[in-house]
């Protein structure tokens, strides 16, 4: 389309010229929509008497006893029942079908939303967690009572752990007439009571109750088939976390659930388990052979104790552990059947090499490795052995041991091993030549001697406590 003033192009569409703004259309005014028009009623005559129905009461001013009847329409601005001067009366326009329905369904979000948030808030409440912990506990649920549950952080507070120190407790309880009691005010009194007692300030959990942190809670029950009612009492604790951002998170953290500062003492090269745990012995203290493992915390339950080490007997047994701690807590090994018949070997070694070096009149010290250091420490073992090099070597001369030989050693157990000591009865066949001073001819002994051994653990190894042959044999 070309502007009729300037000429200029425009698009067809255009409704002015975009190069001088001359409008090219022409824009047709709205047509004015005529008002229907009234027949005007007929007007009584001038000076005509009105127009009275008999029967009626009369108008007063009047004395035909007839009254003067009024037009339908009482409002001058009204006249022939359309507004005067011929405007339209406007009508009232209906409510929106839309915006109702928006509105109730408005009304039913608000109501569904109110009930949802008593729901959520109804099932996070702290008696509702009591509550679910008791029954999950009661019907041996007890990966759900975990979930239920905060405890200490440590190693061996696992899930797992709490499930395997409960699995033993199977037995089935009916039960019914459940009610749960907040308790918390009584508790609070009790702790005050027993503050008072021991001339102690409030403690802080007796703050966290007074604060709403804490809330205990009786849980009166009933038996099936019997009348009599049961307690138990689950004490929850608000935690920092929050559920769905808004409700808070409240844990059960009764503290008969586990047990602290459990010891137990084992060898001291043992190590030990519980349920196929290994307890960290990092911090053990070692005395005499032994170590005492603290263990910071434990459920209450049963576990599998497992002890082991090299070259003894595998100790196996069910542990009960209490709130209290644990019944047995001294854990002695044996040697095992191998370790035996190794020390064993090893006492008719050692004889030979004693009684040789004796014979040979060596040192102490080229034997002293047969030999714990008590036994060293103390000299008694030094002395016995000066005495036997004496008595097999004479006076190097005219006396003593000329050949000598140990046949048929048979070594057995003396008594039951222990976890630090074996002991061992030996029987041996002695043959020896010697020289007596007063005479020329080599004297012969073979006959059989006892000897009584005892071997002592030290560390990882086993050694003699004492000297293995006496001098009065030779």
């Amino acid at each position: 389309m070309f502007c009729p003033n300037c000429g200029t192009k425009n698009d067809d569409e255009a409704l002015f010229c975009e190069a001088c703004g001359t409008p090219l259309r022409e824009v047709e005014a709205p047509e004015e929509q005529a008002i229907p028009g009234y027949d005007t009623p007929e007007q009584p005559p001038v000076n005509e008497e009105p127009v009275w129905q008999q029967g009626q009461e009369q108008q007063p001013g009047t004395d035909n006893g007839t009254f003067w009847q009024e037009p339908p329409y009482s409002d001058p601005g009204y006249y022939g029942g359309q507004p005067s001067g011929g405007s339209v009366q406007k009508q009232k326009k209906p409510f929106p079908k839309l915006l109702i329905a928006v509105i109730a369904e408005a009304v039913i979000a608000i109501g569904l939303i109110v009930g949802l948030v008593k729901v959520i808030g109804d099932r996070f409440s702290p008696e509702t967690t009591a509550r679910n912990y008791w029954e999950a506990a009661m019907n041996h649920e007890w990966g759900k009572a975990y979930d239920y549950c905060s405890f200490p952080d440590s190693d061996l507070l696992t899930r797992q752990m709490y499930v395997n120190a409960n699995a033993n407790n199977t037995e089935t309880v009916d039960y019914d007439s459940v009610k749960v009691v907040d308790a918390s005010e009584e508790a609070r009194e009790s702790m005050d009571d027993l503050s008072s007692l021991l001339g102690s300030e409030e403690s802080d959990q007796t703050e966290n109750i007074d604060s709403g942190d804490v809330k205990v809670y009786t849980i009166e029950y009933r038996l099936k088939g019997s009348e009599e009612k049961n307690y138990s009492y689950v004490t929850v604790t608000k935690s920092d976390e929050k559920r769905f951002l808004f409700w808070d998170d409240w844990k059960v953290t009764s503290s008969d659930s586990w047990a602290s500062g459990v010891q137990m003492t084992i060898p001291e090269n043992a190590e030990m388990s519980l349920n196929g745990v290994q307890a960290d012995s990092s911090d053990a203290v070692v005395e005499d052979g032994m170590k005492t493992i603290t263990i910071p915390y434990l459920f209450t339950g049963e576990y599998q104790l497992t002890v082991t080490e090299e070259g003894m007997e595998d100790y196996n047994s069910m542990l009960p552990v209490y709130s209290y701690g644990v019944d047995e807590s001294y854990i002695e090994l044996i040697p095992s059947q191998e370790t035996v018949d190794q020390v064993a070997a090893q006492a008719g070694d050692d004889i030979k090499k004693v009684v040789e070096s004796a014979l040979e009149g060596k040192d102490f010290s080229e034997v002293e490795d047969c030999f714990t250091e008590d036994a060293i420490s103390e000299g008694y073992v030094a002395e016995d052995y000066a005495n036997l090099v004496e008595s097999l070597r004479g006076d190097g001369e005219d006396s003593g041991v000329v050949t000598l030989q140990l046949n048929n050693m048979n070594i057995e157990l003396d008594s039951q091993p222990s976890s630090s000591y074996i002991d061992l009865y030996v029987t041996i066949d002695k043959k020896e030549t010697y020289r007596r001073s007063w005479s020329d001819r080599l004297g012969e002994d073979n006959y059989e001697i006892t000897e009584y051994l005892s071997y002592e653990k030290e560390g990882t190894e086993w050694k003699l406590s004492y000297l293995p042959v006496s001098a009065y044999d030779f």
